[in-house]
């Protein structure tokens, strides 16, 4: 039987590869594990004001990214598709979420070592965490600090509702662009409500 030339040398470094991929894949899913609890940690503890065991969350979790992007530095089709993104994606709502409420800005993808795509679906999950806040300002009764975090969403949304990518771009843009204006919708409903029936009070009591 003749055999087609270079045919055999072709399949056999086609396998490697794809061995050396599936060897990647499987190592990358025990770092996208550990990532995805501890950047959920980070948030809890956001929310629950622990912003110093927060940053030992973050930290950690940068950690595993850089050891992520090492590891898939020649896979880079890993780290592009939802695999890989949507952990990314987590992490950076929690670095933007805990900058944002720290220092009052947010870090670049650069400076949290995520790409602009899974920044921007991070940012815009941020949204919905960043409405606990404002709810959870209201139930104490501070409306300043509603108010504020109110602003946030409001900016946030501003900026990034001019994105308009097909989902070959930006998987779920439209969905998370969607939900980000429904969520600030209700809560710009509800801070206003408190600040009338603030003023309403504040009115009856001068009576």
């Amino acid at each position: 039987m003749s055999e087609i030339e270079n045919l055999r040398e072709t399949i056999e470094n086609i396998r490697e590869e794809l061995d050396a991929l599936d060897e990647a894949r499987d190592e990358a899913q025990v770092i996208l594990r550990d990532l995805h609890k501890l950047s959920s940690e980070a948030v809890y503890e956001v929310h629950r004001g622990n912003l110093e065991e927060a940053r030992d969350k973050l930290d950690e979790a940068a950690e595993l990214v850089s050891e992520l992007h090492d590891l898939l530095g020649d896979f880079p089709e890993l780290l592009r598709t939802g695999f890989a993104e949507n952990h990314l994606q987590e992490y950076a709502e929690a670095e933007i979420l805990y900058s944002i409420v720290k220092d009052r800005r947010a870090p670049s993808p650069e400076e949290i070592n995520v790409s602009p795509r899974a920044y921007l679906l991070g940012l815009l999950d941020a949204v919905g965490e960043l409405r606990r806040i404002v709810v959870d300002a209201l139930r104490e009764g501070d409306l300043d600090r509603a108010e504020e975090f109110l602003n946030v969403m409001e900016e946030i949304y501003s900026l990034t509702m001019t994105f308009d990518y097909p989902r070959a771009v930006v998987p779920n843009l439209k969905r998370k662009q969607d939900v980000a204006r429904s969520l600030l919708e209700r809560t710009r409903s509800e801070v206003t409500i408190a600040g009338k029936t603030e003023e309403l009070k504040k009115t009856l009591e001068r009576e």
